[in-house]
């Protein structure tokens, strides 16, 4: 990826919400919550930060997989290009920055993930589109032969 990359870590402020183009092209719209606490040093108290909101857009199987695996409150990390929408708005110029995702992920710092593979939308030989959804049957084990047992409450799709 050239240019303006940026990267957020924050969370999600609203359930991602799936939108199908006359085109037929998936987009989800995301706004991300990022904000920046620390400790004070004298009081020991925890300090909140300025929270910074952006804008993210999703296309195809990635707007798809996000609107399937997150909700409100998720951490997420985005990875994407920043750009600048000029728009009018009561006679006047305006300006909004929205992130263009390349990849959205779960911080992985503040939850588990279970992953599973979807294969979306494969043709059958009469040409007819039909939804396949391939999922791993076996949990993933550990280097000394223990079982990981995928998380119940969060499943990303890749």
């Amino acid at each position: 990826m050239n240019g303006n990359t940026i990267t957020i870590l924050g969370n999600l402020t609203k359930d991602p919400i799936l939108k199908y183009l006359p085109t037929g092209k998936a987009v989800t719209n995301l706004s991300v919550a990022c904000n920046h606490g620390w400790r004070d040093k004298e009081t020991q108290a925890w300090v909140e930060g300025e929270t910074s909101f952006f804008k993210v857009e999703c296309w195809e199987p990635m707007a798809e997989n996000i609107a399937e695996s997150l909700r409100k409150g998720d951490p997420v990390i985005v990875v994407g290009r920043m750009s600048c929408r000029k728009y009018e708005q009561e006679g006047q110029t305006r300006e909004s920055w929205e992130i263009r995702a390349e990849t959205v992920g779960p911080d992985m710092r503040k939850r588990a993930a279970s992953l599973r593979r979807v294969l979306r939308h494969s043709q059958t030989s009469e040409g007819q589109e039909t939804p396949d959804v391939a999922e791993a049957t076996e949990p993933d084990e550990k280097q000394d032969g223990e079982r990981l047992q995928p998380a119940a409450d969060f499943a990303v799709a890749s």
